[in-house]
Order: structure tokens, then sequence, then C-alpha cells
């Protein structure tokens, strides 16, 4: 049919292609499918699952951890690490250094307190005596590494803020992009950072890079992790951990050895006697880990000045 308009023109029907008809029928029906198949998680769901996909009652590690200076000079240390979460979720976490001599029996305790409060002590026995970190201590850095005593605590999600940007490709894969800032200003004192860009895996919920921000908006680290591995019914850990210091210009990284998941601990080991009095109970307990057979992808990990330079971290 042909239509006339009021100016005397004619007008003929749009013809309309049955394939293009079908396309679009099909195109709204697998949008449809789509979005109704895969729900939006919120920022704090993420975190959330994050949470849930790591948990273990104890680990053991033997770690080797390589600090490069900004003139290029290599740091190599051999650690013993423990954690335990009690049935509450309160976690206990000892860090000791076993290599090289000078530093061996240097240990970072710290316990998480019913109320919420997390405990952290430094033992170095040239000291005699424990030394507790409070405060914007905690900014400082451990032992000359790029890891602060902040960043060797446990995430507290009631201590962030967390917010969920665009996705965002790293190497190709895309990653849940969350910004998290601390919860108020005393928290930011304490942490050094004004805010954190965490990029999470969206099949396995694994953290695979975190940047840290100053209040200047300056990039000044990277957290980068690498390798995430776990067997049957046990949570994945990288093994290879990189930080990145932009402000110093160096890096440290940390290559897993082996590793024990769920073991059972005795819960005194992580007291204050355990870091001055260390003695055949503990050794014992450090045996089971020397007496695995190493990864050897762990013990052949590249050292710090090899690690892949990130574009842009716990």
């Amino acid at each position: 049919m042909v239509h006339h308009l009021a100016n005397g023109s004619k007008m003929f029907p749009m013809r309309r292609s049955p394939a293009l008809g079908l396309l679009l029928v099909l195109t709204c029906a697998f949008l449809g499918a789509a979005f109704k198949s895969v729900p939006y998680l919120t920022a704090d769901e993420i975190i959330q699952k994050v949470k849930e996909s790591h948990q273990s009652t104890t680990e053991l590690a033997l770690v080797k951890m390589v600090t490069l200076s900004s003139t290029g000079d290599l740091d190599t240390r051999q650690i013993f690490s423990a954690v335990q979460i009690d049935p509450k979720g309160n976690y206990s976490y000892l860090l000791r250094f076993l290599a090289p001599d000078d530093e061996k029996g240097v240990s970072l305790l710290v316990i998480e307190k019913e109320s919420g409060d997390v405990d952290q002590y430094l033992y170095l026995p040239a000291l005699g005596e424990p030394k507790k970190i409070e405060g914007k201590s905690r900014s400082g850095y451990f032992m000359g590494s790029d890891f602060t005593y902040e960043d060797l605590r446990k995430e507290k999600p009631n201590e962030w803020v967390y917010s969920r940007e665009m996705d965002d490709a790293i190497d190709g894969q895309l990653y849940y992009v969350i910004l998290s800032a601390p919860v108020d200003k005393t928290r930011e004192r304490t942490t050094g950072y004004t805010n954190r860009m965490m990029y999470i895996d969206k099949t396995t919920f694994n953290v695979r890079r975190i940047e840290f921000f100053n209040s200047k908006n300056e990039r000044i680290k990277v957290f980068d992790a690498y390798d995430y591995q776990g067997g049957a019914g046990q949570p994945q850990r990288p093994h290879r951990l990189v930080m990145t210091n932009n402000t110093k210009n160096t890096s440290t990284t940390m290559a897993l050895v082996n590793s024990i998941v769920n073991q059972p601990i005795d819960p005194k080991f992580f007291s204050l006697d355990t870091l001055t009095k260390w003695g055949p109970d503990q050794e014992k307990i450090l045996d089971q880990l020397l007496a695995k057979p190493a990864d050897v992808a762990a013990t052949s990990a590249p050292a710090a000045s090899a690690a892949p330079a990130p574009a842009a971290a716990n």
C-alpha cells in the first residue's frame, strides 16, 4: 500500500527482512537469558566470596623472600609462617626468619582478640623482648621489605568501605575491580593508604592485584599474585607474590616453597613465649614442613628482579 503525505509526496512502506527479524528476536532472547543467568554482585558480596573461598583452619608454610634494592642488590631470606583460625573466626599468625644467620629468630606475631582488636609484636633476638607494633607504626616497613606491618594483617572488612568499579583486564583477562577506602581518618593514618584498587578473579575470587594510593592519588605500591594452586578440597594459594614499591623503586618477592593446610596446631604456639623460648616443641612443627618435598616451581621461582613489572599490591 502507498500512503500519500500532506505535501502530495508518496511514502512507501518499509519491507522487513525475515532474516533481520529473526536476528533481532534471537539477539534479544540471548541477551535476556544472559542477564538473567549472571546476577550482579555488589562490592561487599564479592569481598565476602573472596573470604569464603580462601578459608582454612590452619596453614604452615615455608617461604623464600627476595628483596630487590633500588641499586639492584638482592637480599634473600627463608621464612617460616603459621596461621590458625579459632572456632569463633579469630586468627593468629606467626612469621619467623630461618635464614640468613644474622636474622635467624626474628619473628612477627599477630593475634586477633575477642574484641576484634589485633595485636602485633615484633621480636628481635638482640633486644630480648618483643615490641608491640601500634598505631601509625603499622605503616612502617617490615624488616626492610616492601610489605608494611599493615600489609601483613588479615583483611578486616569492617575497617574498609568497598565500592565496585567497572571491570578491567590484566593480560587479557577480565577482573572484578573493587575500590576500598579506610573507614575513617584514623584508619587511613594507620594504614598509610587513602584507597586501594583490588582486582579479583571473576570465577575463583582469587585476588590478582592490589594497587595502593596515597592522599595525592599517587599509586605508591602494586601487589601482584601469581600461580594460584590448591589440592582437592583445599583453598587455592598463590605460589608467588610480588610487592612493587614505586616510591622507593624497590620490590619484594615471596615464593611459596611448600605448605601444609589444616594441620592441627596447639593454640599455645601463638604466644609471646614462642617468640622468646623457641625450642624442641616448636621445631617439631617446623620439621613437618622441612620433611615435605619442596615445590620445584617455587624453589626455582624468579627473583624479584625478574618479576613481571605491573602496569599499574594482600
